[in-house]
């Protein structure tokens, strides 16, 4: 391969590889079913950006949003985008975090994901935006992130199937007391999910018509089977679904870890990580090599670290996963979004 192939697959890989969102917890968890789906999606690309450059004054491309926000055939569009962004400008509260520069800790904090937001007669064709100084030490606070391939979600038309993924994807591997292990499970109140969906349903009927609209948009678009039914017991509707139990097969490598849990683990380590990194990419490219070739001196407390406390694993269940040689079994989790 000579070097303009090179540079060429290097780049659909690039491309490729920031289709992909590691979504801060707080914002999965957050209470913003008042959001229209064109803002919550634009709130993605907005984070997606912020991932990648970690710059809290971000430029925006218009004609990019306008494809990715699927407004190609809006002739309003930009003015679809103005309304998008002016919803990310709306108030909301946050509770029970760490002020980064001062060390103060905040029992609650008005503010908004956007601060300005503002397009020059010179560049009319960019936006910038200013990404909340709280609302970015409030996601440093609350560590875990949701794995989100922005291209699936992008093709969600309702409220109720955009939500409802992004509810199974965050919760896919939590581990339950008296559920099996191939079955996942999550509870939510009807007050919960009128929250999520921006909803005020009063009767679990009328709810559910529309998560079940979102089940088959679910699987319509990722072939994903959700189920969820009302228990009149528990007042709690019960989603459902099986996980996959598929495991690497032994290999003929010496690493002490699953190959398809390297770049995870790399990308945890670093995560946890309290020192100053200039290159993350490459950082991050010297960890999986390091973790790969078994030269990484604390890459088991570490794996089990990613177990416990991103999967939920007890300490006798990561035991299970070990065998005689000292390798580690893979575990079920979704396949390899970021």
């Amino acid at each position: 391969m000579n070097n303009k192939q090179t540079n060429t697959a290097l780049e659909k890989a690039k491309k490729s590889h920031f289709d992909y969102l590691r979504k801060n917890n707080s914002i999965t968890d957050a209470k913003n079913g008042d959001l229209s789906l064109g803002a919550m999606k634009t709130l993605d690309i907005i984070l997606q950006e912020y991932q990648e450059t970690q710059e809290i004054n971000l430029t925006l491309e218009i004609a990019t949003l306008r494809k990715k926000l699927g407004l190609q055939k809006n002739n309003a569009y930009i003015e679809r985008i103005k309304l998008y962004l002016s919803e990310l400008k709306l108030p909301f509260e946050l509770r029970d975090f760490t002020e980064l520069n001062s060390g103060k800790k905040i029992d609650w904090a008005i503010t908004s994901f956007l601060n300005d937001v503002k397009a020059y007669k010179e560049s009319q064709h960019f936006v910038d935006v200013e990404i909340s100084q709280n609302f970015i030490h409030y996601m440093v606070d609350k560590a875990g992130y949701t794995n989100i391939d922005l291209k699936i979600s992008s093709d969600f038309k309702t409220k109720f199937g955009y939500k409802i993924y992004e509810m199974y994807l965050r919760y896919y591997s939590l581990r339950m007391k008296n559920v099996p292990a191939e079955q996942g499970l999550i509870t939510k109140s009807i007050n919960e999910l009128n929250e999520k969906f921006g909803t005020s349903y009063t009767q679990p009927s009328k709810l559910m018509i529309g998560i079940n609209r979102g089940l088959k948009e679910i699987k319509k678009i990722t072939n994903q089977e959700i189920k969820c039914e009302y228990s009149k017991i528990n007042k709690k509707f019960i989603f459902t679904w099986q996980k996959s139990t598929k495991t690497l097969h032994k290999d003929n490598s010496s690493c002490f870890i699953p190959l398809n849990r390297i770049e995870e683990l790399a990308e945890w380590i670093i995560e946890h990580s309290e020192q100053n990194i200039d290159s993350y990419d490459a950082y991050k490219q010297k960890l999986c090599s390091l973790i790969k070739n078994n030269k990484y001196t604390d890459w088991e407390a570490s794996y089990r670290g990613l177990m416990t406390i991103k999967y939920n694993f007890t300490s006798e269940d990561v035991d299970t996963y070990k065998d005689e040689d000292g390798k580690y079994k893979d575990f079920n989790s979704v396949k390899s979004l970021f």
